[in-house]
């Protein structure tokens, strides 16, 4: 890794990484997916901290995919074939099932569910605070307090546009690779080298609840008819998910650097309500 270099705007996670979910669900419809997703989950949950001695927040508590129709679980079948494929244990559960795994779910309007036992979270923060010391140990560089400015392009002989350096408040760095990893702000950067994003900021609501007596161990839980996940937390459930009609940046938005470098955001209280509603019916 030697050569590479990592430039933060501000301070590394001090953005919109701190409160992602963190979720790990290894089954996707694509089997590339479910290849990166089973690499992703053997490097968070067992080669970085034996790399680092660094814990990436590694939670193994299983994760529940509900099926509400019978096109649903239809699906989470296929799903499970798929798993089988790859080494992913997966079981799909009946309603009976699901209630005796998961004793404080309504199972009462479910066609079943689909358990993966080996599914979990990881903390956002720590994994990212631990991929950096990786990195930083195989001889990559990480530079804070250095957002990036503009990005130098020339045009070969053939007519493509190539990437010829970065250009920060602090001075140039010479490359002929960018990896553009900048979250929400990914499109802004693209622009800066001529290359449209298709990528789109939206504004999300999330509920950490009150303490709940018995959640605890219990799997995290995704419902994608409703767009709704339910992340276990400690001794409470973090709810979120996608609204129908989502507000997106460009309309409601307001960010702003604060003394962490955090990003703050207007909360749209009606949608918040709508997504806590549909994912807390589950209890």
């Amino acid at each position: 890794m030697s050569g590479a270099v990592l430039l933060e705007r501000e301070r590394l996670t001090s953005g919109t990484t701190w409160h992602t979910a963190g979720l790990l669900w290894q089954l996707r419809p694509s089997d590339v997916e479910v290849e990166l997703l089973a690499h992703t989950r053997r490097v968070v949950s067992r080669e970085l901290e034996e790399e680092t001695g660094l814990h990436t927040g590694w939670i193994q508590n299983g994760g529940l995919f509900i099926a509400s129709n019978r096109q649903r679980l239809d699906e989470y079948k296929r799903l499970m074939s798929l798993g089988k494929a790859y080494g992913v244990e997966s079981h799909v559960l009946s309603p009976a099932e699901t209630k005796t795994l998961y004793p404080l779910m309504n199972v009462d309007d479910l066609y079943g569910t689909l358990y993966v036992p080996h599914d979990g979270t990881m903390d956002p923060a720590g994994t990212c605070s631990t991929l950096a010391r990786a990195a930083s140990a195989r001889g990559a560089q990480v530079i804070e307090n250095c957002p990036v400015t503009g990005i130098r392009v020339w045009t070969d002989d053939f007519g493509v546009r190539r990437v010829a350096g970065v250009e920060t408040p602090h001075g140039s760095i010479q490359t002929p690779c960018v990896v553009n990893c900048a979250g929400v702000w990914a499109s802004a950067v693209g622009r800066m080298a001529g290359v449209k994003v298709p990528l789109v900021a939206m504004h999300h609501a999330y509920v950490v609840t009150e303490r709940i007596e018995g959640i605890q161990n219990m799997p995290n839980v995704r419902d994608h008819d409703a767009s709704v996940y339910l992340r276990l937390q400690g001794d409470a459930l973090s709810v979120g998910g996608y609204e129908a009609n989502p507000i997106f940046w460009e309309e409601a938005v307001k960010s702003r650097t604060g003394a962490a470098g955090g990003l703050c955001l207007k909360t749209p209280t009606v949608k918040g309500c709508t997504v806590c509603s549909d994912g807390l019916r589950r209890a």
